[in-house]
């Protein structure tokens, strides 16, 4: 098989130049026994999986350009997991185009993507792993969604074990995800990098999320403001002191939202501190309309 030409791409914010990569017809896979059978062709090459609930849009195609950068071969998979939803009407809407997805993966030149035939094609083989977390699971999403971070390291440890690959790549819009997925990676697969990736937004500022496709006209305008928040929080963080700004910062959210949230954390335990030279993110949960949207900005 022939190595195509390629030109090579740089990541301006990582100053990483692209390996190259021999293109493969992509290859779609519902089995873990027809996956392993593409994962030995290509034994010898560094792999970049990106995990994915489909719906795919611009975030993920951002995450999918990172791990071409950064490996040989690029895995997706798509797979809604029931696990991490503690709403089931919220499992039940979730927004799913499979067909829509393959052809936005067919486009990006995704080498394999894995999209289980059922729920048991993953959790037949499950060895529930122990996982210290230091207390980042309990606050913010943790308290708000019980059970919904269970099934995150519950998904994400049977994925790990399954696709096996050197790099793995998250947004960090879901930021306390990414830490908890550091920490299971670190705990019990130390082969494999985490890697997060900047938030991808649309022209507004608004977050990109697949929740987005069930928002209204009038709540997408509403949405927007979300960010505008989180922005206007950043500017006033340095003259004021946290609790100051997570209760006025909550109460702004009552006028166009049913807020969860206003939380501003340290960035690598999410615990609160005043000390203004700590890094530090703002975090915020709200539902606009009957959907639930989060978000967060680096303050520092």
């Amino acid at each position: 098989m022939k190595l195509q030409k390629y030109k090579k791409k740089i990541d301006k914010t990582k100053n990483t130049v692209a390996l190259p990569r021999i293109r493969y017809k992509m290859k779609v896979v519902e089995t873990i026994s027809n996956l392993n059978t593409e994962l030995l062709k290509h034994s010898n090459k560094s792999i970049g999986f990106v995990p994915t609930m489909g719906s795919l849009h611009d975030g993920h195609l951002s995450l999918i350009n990172y791990a071409q950068l950064k490996s040989e071969i690029v895995i997706v998979s798509i797979f809604v997991n029931p696990t991490q939803f503690n709403d089931p009407n919220d499992f039940k809407n979730y927004p799913s185009n499979h067909k829509n997805d393959l052809d936005k993966l067919s486009n990006e030149k995704v080498d394999i993507v894995f999209i289980p035939k059922s729920v048991n094609e993953i959790y037949a083989s499950e060895k529930p792993l122990k996982i210290r977390l230091d207390g980042i699971d309990k606050v913010m999403e943790g308290k708000h969604r019980k059970g919904h971070f269970d099934g995150v390291i519950r998904v994400v440890s049977l994925l790990f074990s399954i696709v096996r690959p050197q790099f793995a790549f998250f947004g960090e819009k879901d930021y306390q995800q990414l830490l908890i997925i550091k920490s299971i990676a670190k705990e019990h697969f130390k082969s494999i990098e985490v890697i997060g990736c900047p938030t991808k937004r649309d022209k507004n500022g608004l977050a990109l999320s697949s929740r987005n496709l069930l928002l209204n006209e009038d709540d997408q305008k509403k949405a927007i403001n979300l960010i505008k928040i989180l922005k206007h929080c950043k500017s006033l963080f340095n003259n004021y002191d946290n609790t100051k700004l997570e209760k006025d910062f909550f109460e702004k959210l009552k006028d166009f939202s049913i807020p969860e949230y206003f939380e501003i954390r340290e960035i690598s335990c999410l615990k609160r501190v005043e000390d203004k030279t700590t890094k530090q993110r703002a975090f915020i949960a709200a539902k606009i309309g009957n959907i639930r949207l989060i978000d967060n900005i680096e303050l520092n």
